[in-house]
């Protein structure tokens, strides 16, 4: 089993790290060059996400909004290259790598889902363009983001279940308790390097719009007792925070997805084929040396800009 979250881990970071790349630079970077823009600066974390600046002149919100998405539609499109290209492959290899297009769309999904949502990261300006449609959208993204973790997972368990001892059960348990040890090292260096970082355009990007919402009108509170000479406590402060929190709660989209999520990984795994082909050390070393590279070629281009 830990050789097992070795791959996860391994190919995890291997995917989240070129999806980075991908995502970033070819996605945002690449619809702003064909927009007639230019890449002014960008930053690209070791374990976590980044983020890209451009300048445009007079650019329309359809372009913003084609820019801002870039990114997830270009990972989209080369998860289901993948996902499509290799269908009638049946060996482990072309399970994990349908397995990796997967991934990416279940990343784009989930970001775009989420941000348009809750007004963060690429979904922000779509968030502010559609106005309650987000609530549909976001929940449409989520439905089909859901039925590619449950096909994704019906496809891919079933090999890896393979390497494991016992019965059907215990072995499809052991490949859900890998991919939970694996998952939790990646989010584990990815939080820890944005906490250690303190990058603050990093945080702002990630900021949903209800926080940014609240801030402004507190601010703007402020400014009008500071005018009529009233003099602000912390306290005071404090209530009036809370009251703007009530006065704009929304249902909270991102937890549900993130269970939904949960659900139709297990019932992929319930419903997953098994294999005879067993997962070896050499490939975890593969793709150890994959994830590797993935990260020296993150810190390169990081490093080559600034």
């Amino acid at each position: 089993m830990l050789r097992l979250a070795g791959l996860f881990a391994a190919v995890g970071l291997a995917t989240s790290r070129v999806g980075l790349i991908v995502h970033e630079l070819a996605g945002h970077g690449g619809t702003a060059l064909a927009f007639g823009g230019q890449v002014s600066d960008f930053r690209l974390f070791w374990f976590a996400g980044g983020w890209i600046r451009y300048d445009l002149d007079e650019p329309s919100r359809g372009v913003l909004i084609a820019i801002s998405i870039g990114g997830v539609v270009l990972e989209a499109v080369i998860g289901l290259a993948l996902w499509l290209v290799l269908r009638r492959k049946d060996s482990l290899a072309a399970r994990l790598a349908r397995g990796v297009g997967a991934a990416l769309l279940i990343h784009a999904g989930w970001y775009f889902a989420t941000g348009t949502w809750h007004g963060y990261g690429d979904g922000l300006l779509v968030h502010r363009a559609v106005g309650d449609w987000r609530y549909p959208i976001a929940i449409a993204a989520g439905i089909v983001t859901c039925l590619i973790a449950y096909a994704g997972a019906r496809l891919v368990l079933g090999s890896l279940a393979a390497s494991l001892p016992g019965a059907r059960g215990a072995r499809v348990a052991g490949v859900l308790v890998a991919a939970v040890l694996a998952g939790a090292l990646q989010v584990g260096l990815a939080v820890g390097e944005v906490r250690v970082r303190g990058d603050s355009t990093y945080g702002a990007i990630m900021k949903p719009e209800r926080e940014r919402v609240i801030a402004r009108e507190l601010l703007a509170w402020q400014r009008a007792q500071a005018q009529r000479g009233t003099q602000i406590s912390e306290a005071d402060r404090a209530a009036q925070a809370r009251s703007l929190a009530a006065r704009h709660t929304e249902p909270p989209f991102a937890p549900v997805l993130a269970l939904s999520l949960a659900v139709a990984v297990a019932l992929g795994a319930r419903r997953t084929r098994a294999a005879t082909e067993a997962v070896t050390t050499r490939l975890v070393a593969i793709a150890a040396a994959i994830a590797a590279g993935s990260i020296v070629a993150v810190i390169a281009l990081d490093a080559a800009f600034h």
